[in-house]
């Protein structure tokens, strides 16, 4: 995350670079990603929710409300 811009950066680890800047919420700390890895959540502090990014459109499809001050998330993947 980029906490003080507000926005995650997606990075291509074999190149060692930033492929795309997503924009989320204010204060972005934690992040987590689904076991497929098809969506990414990341907690923003600031402005008290939680971002749904889709990793295939590297997008937000969701806002949602987290209470005060989220800096982490976990996923639990259950069938």
């Amino acid at each position: 995350t980029n906490e003080g811009s507000g926005n995650v950066s997606v990075i291509n680890v074999a190149g060692n670079s930033v492929i795309t800047t997503i924009p989320v919420g204010t204060q972005p700390f934690g992040v987590a990603v689904t076991l497929g890895g098809t969506r990414a959540y990341v907690a923003n502090f600031a402005s008290n929710t939680v971002s749904v990014i889709d990793t295939a459109t590297n997008t937000v499809e969701a806002s949602l409300g987290a209470g005060s001050g989220p800096v982490e998330v976990a996923i639990a993947n259950v069938p």
